[in-house]
């Protein structure tokens, strides 16, 4: 009885410190009138946050190197291996070598340098942050899904450099085929004239009422929602029943992961969309702020990342709620929990007064250049290191 009360006790001042970390790290890299370096433009400060959230997941889910123990000097090497990580892959190998030697609108320098219409360094960087933005996008979504339904399947039992670097090798062969699909379309059609060679016209425009890949990181970012809880407070049904001592995967899971992933992120998205229509109207191609299509598709990923954030809240901080023995009761009162944190978060950014005191944000809503995606995404990063690399000490010993 002692240790769950220290746990807790331990989980909210964890939580606490948590909070103030977060206000330091935002204020010193990402707000945009009071920060230090205001990194936040917005493309640029959200595609830097997702980009340092995926590289704590390849060091830590995709290569395995995560402390276990109650040591905190052992986090500290993964969590300087992430930075690194983060740095090489965005300025060297984006900027400097993808988009200098391949990919033009990868870097900024090498957009400027083509003497485009209307490239200069504002536009460009956001430009390229965008793209960027979007392959970890897809890098996450197809590593999560990856991680739930195959786990280290088919390389169990084999060294954790092998499995990482071919876990690595076969989720971004994956994920560029997603890119390529749901998000380069949207990127070659933002240049004058657009770039109808080097990629389709966005063929989702019709249905979504917008060219913006905007609405396809709506349902993924749904969808990771969906995986995250039936993974993390569902202890992994239905893709468990796919595993078993010998193999953390399968095939099969690994579908199964992917086809709740896509029709579970329509599904919030379509009911998320409804309860936007109901408050606002239909939206309609041309509209601005909460009638423009684009920002009903963001915010819907907005929705579901104050989602995930409050998830990871309630399992890394407070130990999932309560352990009852039957699943599916721990469920629907994790869901009911997950789902009131969600909304504190929700109401907490979008006030008239704490968000704008707490992330430095204009007051309103609906402007695509006041996204909160980046700070929820750096709030994620924050907790996922601190559950990986540091066994989320004390609470866990």
């Amino acid at each position: 009885m002692t240790t769950t009360k220290n746990n807790y006790l331990f989980g909210l001042i964890a939580f606490v410190v948590m909070i103030v970390v977060n206000f330091g790290l935002w204020r010193l890299f990402f707000a945009p009138s009071n920060g230090v370096f205001k990194l936040f433009t917005p493309m640029y400060g959200l595609s830097l946050a997702a980009f340092y959230f995926y590289a704590v997941i390849l060091v830590a889910d995709v290569f395995g190197w995560k402390n276990d123990t109650g040591n905190v000097a052992k986090g500290i090497a993964p969590l300087i291996t992430s930075g690194v990580v983060f740095l090489v892959l965005y300025y060297v190998f984006f900027w400097n070598i993808l988009g200098t030697y391949g990919i033009t609108y990868f870097s900024p320098q090498a957009q400027i340098a083509t003497g485009g219409t209307g490239l200069e360094i504002w536009n460009a960087r956001e430009n390229s942050s965008l793209a960027i933005l979007f392959v970890v996008t897809a890098l996450i979504w197809v590593t999560m899904i990856w991680n739930v339904g195959f786990g280290d399947s088919p390389w169990d039992g084999l060294k954790k450099s092998t499995v990482g670097f071919s876990k690595f090798f076969a989720t971004a062969f994956i994920s560029i085929i997603f890119y390529a699909i749901f998000f380069h379309p949207n990127i070659t059609a933002l240049f004058l004239p657009k770039q109808i060679f080097a990629g389709v016209l966005p063929w989702w425009e019709g249905m979504a009422m917008t060219a913006s890949s905007f609405y396809h990181l709506g349902w993924m970012f749904a969808g990771l929602f969906v995986i995250m809880f039936l993974n993390d407070c569902v202890d992994g049904f239905p893709f468990n029943l796919f595993r078993n001592e010998e193999r953390s995967g399968s095939w099969i899971g690994a579908i199964v992961a992917l086809v709740v992933s896509v029709v579970g992120g329509y599904i919030l998205m379509y009911i998320a969309e409804a309860v936007m229509s109901y408050y606002w109207f239909e939206p309609f191609t041309g509209g601005n702020y909460t009638d423009d299509p684009r920002f009903r598709h963001v915010h819907t990923a907005e929705i579901a990342a104050f989602f995930m954030l409050a998830l990871m809240i309630v399992k890394v901080f407070f130990n999932n709620v309560f352990q009852p023995a039957n699943r599916w009761l721990a469920a629907i009162v994790r869901l009911v929990v997950v789902s009131a944190v969600g909304m504190l978060i929700y109401f907490f950014y979008y006030s008239e007064t704490l968000g704008p005191k707490f992330v430095d944000r204009v007051p309103g809503i609906g402007n695509l250049d006041d996204t909160s995606l980046c700070w929820t995404i750096m709030s994620m990063a924050i907790i996922l290191a601190y559950d990986k690399f540091f066994n989320a000490f004390p609470i866990r010993k």
